[in-house]
């Protein structure tokens, strides 16, 4: 018999032993699953920490009533300036609107860096309207609109000056701006960004040597457990002479499919995780956007946990 109609053949007796297969599948799909879930963390950490490595971020508030023809002017200044990375602006009706929207029930919540900016540019502005419920209309303030012009401005830091006193100088040119009120920044940002960056990459093999480890050891042990229900079979297919690989190729295909459709079945948990984690975390005041794993990383999961099934099937036949 062929290799081929060997594989097909054990297959096709998979639906012979079904409590045992589901067990199997059950278990490939929860272990590739913890895996996928410290996959999904690592690439979150890493995203999160590489977008705002190298960057200063300065939260500008103009005065309350300033005159918006000259904020506006300033802004355009702003996105000229040499080294800008990126400017979001807030005019204080779009403030409103922002605040708005963050407080209604439900919401889905806006972008990290505009949020946070609505968010601190609307708290004394809460307080003093005599802090309304969440989901409160405050379409009554569009008269008299308690809210400043804000903006966000993220600069790249040059490679040849140190961070902190490049932050110091910036600050102050800033806070030199006609009409500001205050300008916040948080400079411990840089070296926050630059150990989290060194944690990741000491933790990444480790961790992944962990979950391979991990994924071999339980996917390997229930199988074996899994071929005791065969053993009779095995046994009689010895005793006539049966060479070893027609008694190891099906077990082996059944390895193999059981971690293919496991690690497939894993990674559609994982992205219902995935949503539901964002539905939660992308909210005030947190605002973390969960991003799934890349196609790169989904393909070499399957891959990984595909082939670490058919060696411990293969290894579980041998024994």
């Amino acid at each position: 018999m062929s290799t081929t109609k060997l594989f097909l053949r054990g297959v096709a007796d998979m639906r012979r032993f079904p409590l045992p297969q589901l067990c199997t599948l059950i278990t490939v799909c929860m272990v590739a699953l913890l895996a996928g879930t410290g996959l999904l963390i690592l690439h979150n950490v890493q995203t999160e920490v590489l977008r705002t490595q190298g960057q200063a971020r300065f939260q500008i508030y103009w005065k309350v009533g300033a005159d918006m023809t000259a904020v506006e002017a300033q802004w355009t200044d702003l996105k000229r300036a040499p080294g800008v990375a990126e400017v979001s602006t807030f005019t204080p009706r779009a403030a409103l609107s922002e605040l708005m929207r963050g407080l209604a029930p439900k919401t889905s919540g806006g972008g990290l860096a505009q949020s946070n900016v609505a968010a601190n540019a609307s708290g004394n502005a809460s307080a003093a309207a005599g802090s309304p419920g969440a989901g409160e209309d405050f379409s009554w303030l569009e008269g008299d609109n308690p809210l400043p012009a804000t903006a966000l401005v993220s600069f790249n830091i040059p490679p040849a000056e140190e961070p902190e006193p490049w932050m110091g100088r910036m600050y102050a040119r800033l806070k030199a701006l006609d009409g500001v009120e205050q300008v916040t920044y948080n400079p411990t940002q840089l070296t926050l960004a630059t150990g989290w960056i060194a944690l990741v990459q000491k933790a990444a093999l480790p961790a992944l040597g962990f979950f391979a480890l991990v994924v071999g050891l339980v996917v390997g042990n229930t199988l074996k457990l899994m071929m005791l229900a065969r053993k009779d079979e095995v046994e009689i297919l010895s005793l006539v002479g049966a060479r070893a690989w027609f008694i190891r190729a099906p077990l082996f295909a059944n390895g193999v499919v059981q971690g293919l459709l496991g690690s497939v079945l894993s990674l559609f948990c994982l992205k219902f995780l995935q949503s539901w984690l964002r539905s939660v975390l992308d909210v005030p005041p947190l605002f973390l956007k969960v991003e799934f794993l890349p196609l790169t990383q989904c393909v070499a999961l399957v891959l990984c946990t595909t082939c670490v099934a058919g060696l411990a099937s293969l290894i579980a036949a041998r024994k």
